[in-house]
């Protein structure tokens, strides 16, 4: 009986690292996605539905009360013709498309749908403001739930967010402290701390060229090279994402570096994961000569009147060639951050949603047979720090230096 039991019981629940939760809402942030003609009304509603989302193109997935749906699945419905984004007046409903706050954690986790007033009793405990780590949220119950990212060198907080409004899932860099007073911070059971890469220790290696890298400096977590000899008065204190690679012979390293509007990451060549140890710099692109060696690269924030970071596409070619990299010592791990001062209000009430946390993480990105309410709150367009995405940053090319 025993036996048979296990059989039928739930496979128990895989942990997530924290990496791979912010890689989630990254690209839940930059997904970038059209509107047309025929997501512009809502097929199961009495004609009161309009889209706030006029045909285009857009980047980051659209704010719809309720909505749990992967990337793919978001897809698929918008070429189904449902509406893209719904408001809390509309009620949940069938045939739009989208996710809203506690959707869009949900997924970023890898569980099951959980409203903001229902994580507590599900795959979460809470925490202090000074245990908060990089992909742990912070819950207003009834209103809103954003995802922390990192707390920048001049104590200010970024947050990943599926606002209400006609907003869309974004990086929040300007609400401040005060935009989640009264929320309670909570850490998803299943995450772990776990070595996280791009570090010193733990490199992003390069095996293999062309190479393109899509990443984010916002809550990197190296950031500890604050210059370099290569332009030794250039601020560059901000976190910053480590590369390497192992050159078994001279050759031409051609690197590009493409970032967001509002961030501002500059590019080194190095021999060594150390400032001194710097071959060329640039904030854009760069052409230099490397010998055999083990190389390095390293995209790190700029700081001016304030910190700059955020996402960026990394492009690097080499005509040398390549030898194997040796391995390094795996000890690097988040740190936590500091605690801030309490000052926000709720803003809207949820429907209640519940689940388990028990599936196998490769069986949580399904989305359940019936759409999910929650409460997340509305926010001013002011607010947010929005993510160009992987096009926009191709096709821009936006830089703020020179």
């Amino acid at each position: 009986m025993i036996a048979l039991l296990a059989l039928f019981a739930a496979p128990p629940a895989l942990a997530i690292p924290r990496e791979d939760v912010l890689d989630n809402a990254a690209l839940y942030a930059s997904h970038v996605w059209e509107s047309r003609s025929i997501n512009q009304y809502a097929e199961c509603t009495d004609g009161d539905y309009e889209s706030d989302y006029p045909p285009g193109d857009y980047v980051g997935v659209p704010y719809d009360w309720g909505g749990y749906v992967t990337l793919g699945e978001f897809d698929d419905q918008l070429d189904d013709g449902y509406g893209a984004g719904s408001h809390s007046w509309h009620g949940v409903l069938s045939c739009t498309t989208g996710v809203d706050c506690s959707g869009f954690i949900s997924m970023a986790w890898e569980t099951d749908h959980y409203s903001t007033s229902t994580f507590a009793d599900g795959p979460t405990s809470e925490i202090t403001w000074s245990q908060v780590k990089r992909g742990d949220a912070v819950n207003d119950a009834g209103s809103h739930v954003v995802l922390f990212t990192h707390e920048t060198d001049a104590g200010w907080p970024v947050f990943y967010e599926a606002a209400g409004g006609a907003e869309k899932v974004r990086l929040n860099a300007t609400g401040g402290w005060s935009y989640v007073d009264g929320y309670q911070p909570i850490r998803f059971d299943d995450i772990t701390d776990g070595p996280s890469t791009g570090t010193e220790s733990r490199p992003r290696d390069i095996t293999a060229f062309p190479y393109s890298d899509f990443r984010w400096t916002a809550g990197a977590a190296s950031d500890r090279i604050d210059t370099y000899a290569c332009a030794p008065d250039t601020n560059e204190s901000g976190p910053e994402v480590l590369y390497r690679f192992q050159a078994a012979t001279a050759g031409t390293l051609e690197v590009v570096v493409s970032d967001d509007v509002g961030a501002d990451v500059d590019v080194h060549v190095l021999t060594a994961p150390d400032g001194a140890a710097c071959l060329e710099r640039a904030d854009e692109s760069l052409s230099v000569e490397v010998e055999p060696g083990e190389v390095w690269i390293a995209v790190d924030t700029w700081v001016g009147s304030q910190e700059f970071p955020g996402s960026f596409i990394l492009s690097a070619t080499f005509d040398g060639e390549l030898g194997a990299l040796e391995d390094t010592e795996d000890t690097g791990t988040p740190e936590d951050t500091g605690a801030p001062a309490d000052t926000g209000a709720p803003d809207e009430d949820p429907a209640d949603v519940g689940g388990a946390r028990d599936a196998p993480r490769a069986n949580r990105l399904v989305a359940p047979e019936e759409p999910k309410g929650c409460g997340c709150a509305t926010t001013p367009a002011s607010a947010p720090l929005g993510l160009l995405g992987l096009l926009g940053l191709l096709a821009l090319g936006r830089r703020r230096r020179t």
